[in-house]
């Protein structure tokens, strides 16, 4: 009976070590993503020129993607993501209206520093 206690006892110990584990991947997984956020939101962009608020991330490339509406020069928006497609960066805005789209830094968009 004390071999078979022995062995369960090891065996636990090796599934909490594994939870604990797992625990600690979550965790440092959720801390990455929340400070990739805290970044791309400190990003500042002002539009310049007309430009097009797209519906669907340009990354995607997708076939057909929608035009919301046309940003003024001018209009504020707040940044809520960042990412790079090939040699080009986009932004996931929120317009002051609440309407959130896509917007590709260029000519229309100027990227304002940090």
């Amino acid at each position: 009976m004390l071999k078979l206690l022995i062995e369960m006892t090891a065996k636990y110990k090796n599934l909490r070590d594994s939870a604990f584990a797992l625990a600690v991947i979550t965790i440092l997984v959720g801390l990455g993503w929340f400070c990739d956020v805290i970044a791309d939101r400190a990003y500042k962009v002002e539009i310049v020129l007309p430009a097009p608020l797209l519906s669907i991330s340009p990354i995607d490339y997708p076939k057909v993607n929608p035009v919301l509406l046309t940003l003024n020069p001018g209009s504020p928006v707040k940044v809520l993501r960042m990412r790079y497609g090939k040699d080009f960066q986009t932004f996931r805005v929120e317009t002051s209206e609440g309407i959130v789209g896509w917007i590709i830094g260029g000519e229309e968009v100027k990227v304002l520093p940090n």
